[in-house]
């Protein structure tokens, strides 16, 4: 049985880097971006700092992140453009490269979680 784990990254946004989400685990991961509106221009990139590396700048210990892009998606209008990014670990994000103009943007990654239990079906 799979059920849908849902992370949004940015809601309705048109600027901004969004939240970031952290998957300890590799696990397979479709990024959804969804245009709001007659959305005229802008970009989203998915980006994601590999697993063991900090997210947070720590000047003193000299560690900055260490973003990787996976994909520059056009946002579209009124409509949703899929990524598959296949299976992945790390923290991810999912940053307005190009500000949205006409409307607004919302980014969602979908994870298929298998669901742990006992089988009902007789033996």
């Amino acid at each position: 049985m799979f059920a849908n784990v849902t992370m949004a990254f940015q809601n309705a946004a048109t600027t901004g880097e969004g939240l970031t989400q952290f998957l300890p685990e590799r696990r397979r991961v479709t990024f959804c971006v969804t245009g709001n509106g007659p959305v005229s221009a802008g970009q989203v990139t998915i980006e994601c700092c590999p697993q063991k590396t900090p997210v947070t700048d720590v000047p003193s210990l000299g560690f900055a992140p260490a973003w990787t892009a996976l994909t520059t998606i056009a946002v579209p209008a009124n409509s949703t453009v899929e990524y598959r990014a296949g299976s992945v670990s790390g923290t991810f994000r999912a940053r307005i490269s190009t500000p949205v103009t006409g409307g607004t943007v919302t980014v969602l990654a979908i994870r298929p979680e298998e669901q742990k239990g006992w089988s009902r079906r007789p033996l």
